[in-house]
């Protein structure tokens, strides 16, 4: 057997074929189809020259000019695909070199150096425009590292990430689905370490599961089913995982195994508050509203002066129709939330299925009477600190009426402050935004009306 000599690379820049023709093996044992061996040209030979003196762009065109004189030979190609890669036309030098190979094949061997060459340029290129924070430039500049080399992970998991960012979700699958190709080919021109072969086995698992979370966003469910089952097989105590992996069987209408996952979950022992509130949710989209009551239920528990849980529970109770059961927690939800007009309709509507009518009405005259209602509460995180965001509709108070609302602030269980929010209602009817900004991360939060005058 031949082993193609290092004049394949442009290190020597010289490209001609073995005067005595035989088998081509890679130093990782791949035996290369003979092909159509390239020949020295006039063409060839000044473009080499051009190259080695770093004159890429004259050397592109009388590769280029080879092409046109004798498209079968594959040395043309091979240097206009050099030529092209160096001077940063990397989609072109892609599909070069791509002829090159069909060609012949052995040119792998030159080629690939040349690929992984621009592949750094490029990559190192992005990595300091993204320093800079000129995210377009570096989204360029991996775009080419892509293009031009999938054996190394680091541009695509880059790009995706950018293209994540805007929203840009299909593009961003497909670059993970390519760095998953290219992790699942190996170096034709030297064999990988072990520790090299363990890092893109670590990269792999990674990117699997940035992909699998892009394909549950899009809702390709049955794409992310088999990336979740491989996480799981590694991590089978992942909450993370399950909870994945019953959304996207609920989500390809397999409602019972994903029943069955989820009630698995929900029987075990503790689980984080972020978990017990996504667990809950998955319940509730999967019509499992007595389970997704508990796993709210339990979230109650863990932040028990906090609104958002005690809301989600009684929303849970109410599409579960335990009355019973609402009255209470709707009590609460209404201490911690006293001015949301929907909690206090739904706990007169428990009232009311209890047969209690005079208190349903007693609860409405309530709700009826307070000066203005507040709705669409969301609790973000600012830098430093968080931020309660809403909407107030005026109700019973003329506007223009002076009031103050105290909001107070907890990470999980514990208080950690309060604000005064001082505001003229709104007339009756219109709606206006408020905002409250809170100097630490909160995690729940809850008001109370404290008079209406300053």
């Amino acid at each position: 057997m031949f082993l193609l000599p290092a004049l394949l690379s442009l290190a020597a820049c010289s490209t001609t074929g073995p005067a005595n023709p035989g088998p081509v093996v890679s130093p990782t044992g791949i035996v290369y189809d003979p092909g159509v061996p390239p020949v020295e040209t006039r063409f060839s030979q000044t473009a080499t020259l051009y190259l080695r003196s770093g004159e890429s762009e004259r050397a592109l065109e009388l590769a280029q000019e080879g092409i046109e004189a004798d498209p079968s030979n594959p040395i043309h190609y091979f240097l206009a695909g050099t030529a092209s890669a160096r001077t940063e036309r990397y989609a072109k030098a892609d599909s070069l070199f791509d002829e090159a190979e069909r060609l012949y094949p052995a040119y792998e061997l030159g080629i690939e150096p040349e690929r992984e060459s621009a592949w750094a340029e490029a990559f190192s290129a992005g990595a300091e425009a993204y320093a800079e924070g000129n995210l377009s430039e570096a989204k360029v500049a991996w775009q080419g590292a892509v293009h031009i080399y999938h054996l190394r992970p680091e541009a695509h998991r880059n790009l995706a990430m950018l293209l994540s960012d805007d929203g840009s979700y299909d593009e961003a699958i497909e670059v993970y689905q390519a760095a998953l190709e290219g992790l699942g080919r190996l170096p034709a021109t030297r064999v990988l370490p072990a520790e090299q072969v363990e890092e893109r086995t670590e990269a792999r698992w990674r990117i699997e599961e940035s992909l699998a979370d892009l394909l549950l966003v899009q809702e390709s469910f049955q794409d992310a089913e088999p990336l979740l089952r491989q996480q799981l097989e590694r991590n089978p105590g992942s909450v993370q995982t399950r909870q994945n992996l019953a959304a996207a069987r609920a989500g390809q209408g397999r409602r019972d195994e994903a029943a069955e996952l989820y009630g698995a979950l929900l029987s075990e022992g503790e689980m984080e508050p972020a978990q017990l509130f996504n667990l809950g949710v998955a319940l509730f989209r999967n019509g499992e509203f007595v389970q997704a009551g508990e796993a709210f239920r339990r979230l109650t528990e863990r932040r028990p002066h906090s609104r958002d849980p005690w809301f989600n529970y009684v929303n849970a109770l109410f599409a579960a129709e335990d009355w019973a059961s609402l009255t209470g927690a709707g009590d609460r939800l209404l201490e911690l939330d006293p001015l949301n007009e929907n909690a206090a309709l739904v706990v007169a509507r428990a009232h009311l299925e209890l047969g209690d009518e005079a208190e349903a009405v007693r609860r409405l005259e309530i709700i009826d009477a307070a000066p203005i209602h507040l709705e669409g509460i969301v609790l973000q995180p600012s830098p430093g600190g968080s931020t309660l965001q809403g909407r107030m509709i005026g109700n019973s108070a003329e506007g223009g009426e002076p009031i103050r609302l105290r909001f107070t602030f907890y990470h999980e269980a514990e208080e950690t402050g309060g604000e005064t929010l001082l505001v003229e209602t709104p007339a009756p009817g219109d709606v206006k935004t408020f905002e409250v900004p809170h100097a630490t991360r909160a995690t729940g939060y809850r008001y109370e009306l404290l008079n209406q005058a300053p």
